[in-house]
């Protein structure tokens, strides 16, 4: 805090006045409006706690106003980069890279799994008699069936083969090729050598949550209802579910067209006048009333 020119003083000593000029010192560093929020949360959290515990009388950082949340910003993943990034395995050099990647991809890509849920899986949670994916560690601890696609069932059946060969003392479902667990900074390397293969080197918009939206609006875009979706993706509301639903641009431009009136539908029987039939009408009708007839 010192080096940022901002005193470091005893908890005891901090004031609002001092957190004020914390919110200040992120927003002069540019930082999102949600991430001083998170940021502010935080301090109020540790002086409840602090509170509770009888160490400070009050919680100074509740008399400073929270700044207006802004409008998250979503990169979105397209079903060309996903398939640049399926084919990238296969030019991986050894053959349990290339088997295990595209497994591990196509788990991530067909079946639109947290990145916890997907590092959680066991041997035991691919049921290929059933064709189906147990979640048994979902968000809030709740336990789902993802019945798989031919695409990721055909990749997970040649994984598998490869998977339990391999003497383990664990039974996770994706190993490292030392036999260790596939944990979190294995998933993010490996998803960055594929993207640097597939020449998407760096690509800020390829990451595991991203790919789960690009899951969910390729389901809504292929016929699947917002019910079924929001079952699928494991939310406990609905409301949820809409934010990982984004409408294409080429969507976007097909329905263009029906912002315009469209020409009522009827039949050639009740058809609407031309225009020289109108004008004839409208001069027929002038002429009767100025001779009475």
């Amino acid at each position: 805090m010192l080096s940022k020119g901002i005193p470091d003083p005893p908890i005891q000593e901090i004031t609002a006045a001092l957190v004020r000029r914390y919110s200040y010192h992120l927003t002069g560093k540019n930082d999102r409006p949600r991430n001083i929020r998170g940021a502010l949360h935080a301090i109020r959290s540790l002086f409840d706690y602090l509170v509770q515990l009888g160490a400070v009388s009050s919680n100074p950082a509740k008399e400073v106003r929270l700044p207006k949340k802004d409008a998250a910003t979503r990169l979105l993943v397209t079903d060309e980069d996903l398939i640049a990034l399926r084919q990238a395995t296969e030019r991986q050099a050894a053959d349990f890279r290339c088997v295990r990647d595209r497994a591990a991809l196509s788990v991530l890509i067909f079946c639109g799994l947290r990145r916890q849920e997907f590092l959680d899986l066991r041997v035991g949670s691919v049921n290929l008699t059933d064709q189906s994916l147990l979640v048994q560690q979902g968000k809030g601890q709740k336990a789902r069936t993802i019945y798989l696609c031919p695409d990721a069932l055909s990749v997970l059946r040649e994984w598998l083969g490869i998977r339990q060969k391999r003497q383990c003392s664990h039974d996770y479902l994706f190993i490292t090729q030392n036999h260790r667990h596939f944990g979190d900074t294995s998933l993010m390397r490996t998803l960055e050598e594929i993207k640097a293969i597939a020449g998407l080197r760096g690509d800020p918009r390829i990451k595991p949550h991203s790919i789960r939206h690009a899951a969910a609006t390729r389901l809504l875009r292929n016929g699947a209802d917002i019910r079924s979706i929001h079952a699928w993706l494991g939310h406990s509301q609905l409301q949820t579910t809409a934010i990982y639903l984004h409408t294409e641009e080429q969507q976007v431009r097909k329905i263009a067209p029906l912002a315009g009136f469209q020409p009522s539908q009827r039949s050639d029987s009740t058809s609407a006048p031309k225009p020289a039939e109108q004008a004839e009408s409208r001069a027929g009708h002038y002429r009767r009333r100025r001779t009475g007839r």
